[in-house]
């Protein structure tokens, strides 16, 4: 997921056909996803290297409904990569499940950013067709979507930093040093360790987990209000039907970021996952958090 165009064009054909109405068999048959992942690896900077050839999607389980409102709706699917000998001493199938628990949650955030960009094309359309932007309730349904697109930049600044950069050096510095097979197999598993603690996908970081699931659900409930009903015309100004319902998604959102704040602020002033500092630099930068 660090290849930029792959990941963005992968996401972007999955999350618009789920966020089509598709039905799970609908979007997961091998047809589908297989010319999805085709399309995706012809925008990677490696799409035509012989190993494009060994990924291929994976079924864990078919869900009998995709849930509307379920940031994981996807984490029955898998992204496998064929390993061959010898390398699959080193990449074991205990690994690509890691792999693809990871790959799982970067999933899930590129499904939030997905979900954002629409609310926000959802907007725009608003004010170029209805002629919405001069509204009262237009202008505070921007600032609510903001405050949402920020709160996800900062996880994924943080997954980034962490996991794709900190971590990955760490794994290639190591490497260095490695005079057997038994020592880089030792350094790949501590690598993808590493990977899921700072990941925050531990039982140990499961309440943390927990919560930012709970705002990634009220995202997705700001945009299914935001596109069920138009917009109409009150007394002479634009307004939404779901505004109030709008308002309530926010709040909730609001009240649960600050509380996924003050508990990080815990955590890392305990000394668990120091790594976690990197998150409040992100989220406070300009103590909005704290003065709040």
């Amino acid at each position: 997921m660090e290849d930029g165009e792959f990941a963005q064009s992968l996401s972007d054909l999955l999350f618009e056909k789920l966020g089509s109405g598709q039905t799970p068999g609908e979007l997961l048959t091998p047809l589908v996803l297989n010319s999805i992942l085709s399309k995706a690896l012809q925008y990677s900077l490696h799409g035509d290297s012989a190993l494009a050839a060994n990924f291929t999607f994976a079924l864990r389980f078919l869900p009998e409904t995709f849930h509307p409102l379920a940031p994981d709706a996807l984490n029955c699917l898998e992204l496998r990569y064929k390993v061959d000998w010898p390398l699959n001493i080193i990449i074991t199938d205990s690994c690509m499940n890691k792999y693809n628990r990871l790959f799982s949650f970067l999933l899930q955030l590129k499904h939030m950013v997905w979900t954002l960009r629409d609310v926000w094309f959802h907007l725009k359309r608003a004010a170029l067709v209805k002629g919405a932007g001069s509204s009262v309730q237009f202008r505070q349904l921007q600032l609510f979507r903001h405050e949402m697109q920020h709160f996800v930049k900062v996880i994924q600044g943080y997954i980034a930093n962490q996991i794709l950069q900190v971590s990955w050096s760490e794994f290639t510095h190591k490497l260095g040093s490695a005079s057997d097979l038994d020592a880089i197999h030792h350094i790949h598993a501590d690598y993808l360790n590493r990977a899921i603690f700072r990941g925050l996908l531990t039982e140990k970081a499961a309440s943390v987990m927990n919560i930012i699931h709970s705002i990634f659900s009220l995202i997705l409930k700001f945009r299914a209000q935001l596109i069920a009903q138009p917009w109409s015309r009150q007394q002479g100004e634009l307004v939404h039907p779901s505004f109030v319902a709008l308002q309530q998604s926010y709040n909730t959102f609001k009240y649960y970021s600050h509380f996924l704040f003050k508990v990080v602020t815990k955590l890392v002033n305990r000394g668990y996952q120091p790594h976690l500092e990197d998150f409040l630099v992100r989220i406070n930068f300009n103590n909005y958090y704290k003065e709040a």
